[in-house]
């Protein structure tokens, strides 16, 4: 008789809702994910009690028998050796410097001796798409995620290089000066790739051209481009290239096998991955004229699945490495 898998529950904390989800050491999600608002300005215990509620309804729901740790990925830099928030943005209030795991231990007392493993969430997705995504059978990958901010991991062998200080992939933090003739903050810098390119940026680059004023979102403005408004086109394509760019520098530090974009603004045919992969492409050597630029293919799943699958890490788990073929 075959035993089942281990189980993880997974936690995918972003700026406007949490979700949850029980993932098995195959890779596969057991039930439907959850989802909660963050109270991501109500401050750190407000946060830590979604959290540990989310997990609460997992735990409820399955055979405990079979659980093995609990795996989580969250917005800002985290020291995965001791489960604290070592950098933060403005979108959580009081988050920078909280005990993750402490937080979780005092809320969830039959948890006492049970692995919990925290990261960055962009880590989680990286970690994610290597395990069943586009990164899948990929030595290593380099994910970038362009949405609301900008974040990056390096991974080799599914795991994440996470740097001494657990900062490596932050580079929305980078300091640029586009050059490019479309001038979003022109006060004195500095200037960062993250206001500079991410969703927000675009909004706001869509605006400075003179757009009209119905766009609320960076998203929209890339359907205006679809759509054949000239304005959100140039805009598009212009920040397109502002990201391609970043990212050729990237790709020759770090040489990965694949790169996986996720996010809310790469789509694969637009003008702007268009315009992305162009100027990555300009800025790489020959040797590697053929790397593959994919989308992520988990989307919203992937961190939920980085996250169990670091827990089943640290529970000490084997998990399934490449989907089996299905039956002929």
């Amino acid at each position: 008789m075959t035993q089942d898998p281990a189980l993880a529950i997974a936690i995918d904390v972003g700026g406007t809702k949490t979700a949850a989800a029980t993932v098995d050491a195959t890779g596969t999600l057991v039930r439907p994910k959850a989802k909660r608002p963050t109270p991501a300005h109500a401050g750190s215990e407000a946060v830590l009690d979604v959290i540990a509620g989310s997990i609460t309804t997992q735990y409820e729901r399955l055979d405990a028998s079979r659980l093995a740790g609990i795996g989580i990925g969250t917005a800002g830099g985290v020291d995965t050796t001791t489960g604290r928030i070592v950098s933060s943005s403005d979108t959580f209030t009081g988050w920078l410097g909280t005990d993750v795991i402490a937080g979780l231990r005092a809320r969830l007392p039959w948890a006492a001796d049970l692995p919990i493993h925290v990261q960055n969430d962009v880590d989680a997705h990286a970690v994610g798409e290597s395990w069943r995504g586009a990164g899948a059978g990929a030595a290593s990958l380099l994910m970038l995620a362009v949405g609301t901010g900008i974040g990056a991991a390096h991974c080799v062998d599914g795991q994440v290089l996470r740097g001494a200080h657990s900062m490596a992939g932050e580079v929305g933090r980078l300091r640029i000066v586009p050059g490019d003739g479309l001038d979003l903050h022109p006060e004195p810098g500095p200037h960062t790739f993250e206001n500079e390119a991410a969703g927000p940026a675009i909004l706001h680059a869509y605006r400075v051209r003179g757009g009209p004023g119905e766009a609320a979102r960076g998203q929209h403005v890339m359907k205006l481009a679809r759509a054949g408004d000239p304005i959100a086109a140039e805009v598009v394509r212009t920040l397109g290239r502002r990201v391609g760019r970043v990212l050729s520098w990237l790709v020759l530090v770090l040489d990965p096998e694949v790169v996986v974009l996720g996010g809310g603004v790469p789509v694969r045919g637009s003008a702007w991955w268009d315009a992305l992969e162009s100027e990555l492409r300009a800025g790489l050597p020959d040797a590697v004229a053929d790397l593959p630029v994919k989308r992520a293919q988990q989307r919203n799943d992937a961190a939920l699945l980085g996250a169990a699958r670091d827990a089943f890490r640290l529970a000490g788990v084997a998990t399934t490495d490449v989907p089996e073929e299905e039956p002929a």
